[in-house]
């Protein structure tokens, strides 16, 4: 059970990009918050990142380091807890780590990059893998989204202490009545070849040939131009919607219409989006990369694909389209899956766990 005394003399500072911008990663941690993380664990939230501009970055990266080394100077920091992606944010949240082991202060590191092992791999030389391989097998933990990343994580860290911890997602309470037809094809992620955005353009045709009244809502930033281009030369553009990134009750009403999700991605995480359609009854195409075969349980609660296989993903979408009752079983064992394993009750319970360890010790002291 908490108990709120084990704070007394520390407090958790947790680390990442800033609140306010896009992505898979600040979507967890915004959610932390909101589920009441932050106030349960004293929770102080450093961003080390906000926007690419060079001069932000700068400004950002060292505002966040020099109020880290003040509250490890004051003896204010019980346990750090690093959230990281691949290349820059690896290298900024490291040098967290760096200071943490420097103060003897233990940390979490908690992965959140389905690139990471392509990252250690290729675009690391001998001292980057062993700067890498250090980060990690000195953390207090490291956290991996799913069984098949720890085991990805453990052939580069052979003796970290690895954790699988799910992201969370808000449940709506029971599962919503499915549409009397489905139309809506919804992607959500940054548009860019490695999410297989292209492949969905390319899947189009062939879907819109069958059935002709069908939608697609292509959700996020990066290439816009580039994906209506294609679009345009595929001569489905009318077919195609392109609001940019999308968040909050924009989200919310694009969820609440889509009648599929779609993730053709190349690489991945655990996507926060597959997620959140799981707890909404929508039915999922994705691939079996990172941590998705896991999180649709093989295939049981939604149809895997091989990355690049276009003419499948087009009968995927069209087999959702087309057929209500596969549809309606793959939603329902979904829903029951999500609600089991990735709520934030669950998650909650399981960050409570991991953090008790650590903090045991801060039980004399006073308030801040």
């Amino acid at each position: 059970m908490f108990d709120r005394r084990l704070l007394k003399s520390g407090q958790v500072v947790m680390v990442g990009t800033s609140l306010d911008a896009p992505g898979g990663m600040t979507a967890v941690v915004r959610l932390y918050q909101a589920m009441g993380l932050f106030e349960r664990w004293q929770v102080l939230y450093l961003s080390s990142y906000d926007t690419p501009r060079m001069l932000a970055q700068m400004r950002v990266m060292g505002g966040a380091v020099l109020t880290f080394i003040g509250l490890l100077l004051r003896g204010r920091v019980s346990l750090l807890h690093v959230h990281s992606a691949s290349r820059g944010s690896f290298w900024r949240k490291s040098l967290f780590c760096a200071l943490a082991r420097l103060f003897r202060v233990p940390y979490i590191f908690h992965l959140h990059s389905g690139e990471f092992p392509v990252f250690y791999r290729d675009e690391c030389g001998p001292l980057g893998q062993r700067w890498v391989s250090l980060t990690l097998c000195r953390a207090a933990r490291v956290v991996a989204l799913t069984s098949s990343w720890r085991a990805a994580l453990e052939q580069i860290a052979p003796s970290a202490q690895i954790t699988v911890l799910g992201n969370p997602v808000a449940l709506v309470g029971t599962l919503p009545p499915a549409p009397a037809e489905r139309r809506h094809v919804l992607f959500l992620g940054r548009l860019r070849d490695k999410k297989g955005v292209y492949d969905l353009v390319r899947a189009m045709p062939v879907v819109l040939a069958q059935v002709p009244q069908a939608r697609f809502t292509l959700a996020g930033d990066g290439d816009l131009a580039g994906t209506a281009a294609l679009a345009r030369e595929l001569g489905v553009e009318a077919a195609l919607h392109l609001p940019g990134w999308v968040d909050g009750s924009d989200k919310d009403q694009l969820l609440a219409s889509a009648d599929v999700l779609v993730l053709p991605s190349y690489f991945e995480g655990l996507p926060i989006c597959v997620l959140e359609a799981m707890a909404l009854g929508i039915p999922v195409v994705s691939t079996n990369v990172g941590g998705i075969p896991e999180v649709l349980d093989q295939g049981r609660c939604g149809i895997l694909l091989t990355p690049g296989d276009i003419p499948s993903l087009s009968q995927a979408i069209l087999q959702l389209l087309q057929e209500p009752a596969r549809g309606e079983q793959l939603r329902l064992a979904a829903f029951e899956r999500v609600t089991k394993f990735y709520s934030t009750t669950a998650v909650l319970k399981a960050l409570d766990d991991l953090y008790a360890p650590f903090l045991s010790s801060s039980v004399s002291g006073q308030e801040f």
